[in-house]
């Protein structure tokens, strides 16, 4: 089975696009929670499957709640629309996200299916940290791209 080294950190160039950076980190967080969770030989094909699915459905939801608020911006931002559009563009987004988490409540099953309970556990701490590390990342790519390491890093080195 493949590897991959989980100390390879993502090393996006100024000249990717969103989309591009986005696989990457994705990436990145496969790595990690390879290393985090230690998988087994057997979980790692389901898990990848299971993760990339979970990806995905976040994406794709976060994609359609932003057309839909952007929706509801110009719905709002015009005198001529009837509180009845209005009520109708809020009514899509409620749905829009009763639909979601039933989806995320579903990708989370397929990865809960792939793992023991331990590793569930590390599993939903792991997404906070990597949570964090993306807007860490997020935050240093506003400001130029600073390559400071955190304190921990500088630390143990």
């Amino acid at each position: 089975m493949l590897r991959i080294d989980p100390r390879r950190r993502p090393n996006p160039g100024p000249d990717l696009e969103p989309a591009e950076i986005e696989r990457l980190f994705d990436a990145f967080v496969l790595v990690q929670a390879q290393d985090s969770l230690a998988l087994t030989d057997e979980q790692f094909a389901p898990f990848v499957a299971s993760l990339r699915r979970l990806q995905e459905a976040r994406r794709e939801r976060q994609a359609r709640r932003q057309r839909l608020l952007r929706s509801l911006q110009r719905l709002v931002s015009t005198a001529e629309t009837s509180e009845r559009q209005i009520e109708s563009g809020l009514q899509a987004h409620q749905d829009h996200d009763i639909d979601t988490a039933e989806i995320l409540h579903s990708a989370y099953a397929s990865l809960d299916g792939v793992l023991d309970l331990r590793q569930r556990a590390r599993f939903r701490l792991f997404e906070q940290r990597m949570e964090r590390r993306k807007l860490d990342l997020a935050t240093r790519a506003r400001r130029g791209g600073t390559r400071t390491l955190p304190s921990r890093q500088r630390q143990g080195r």
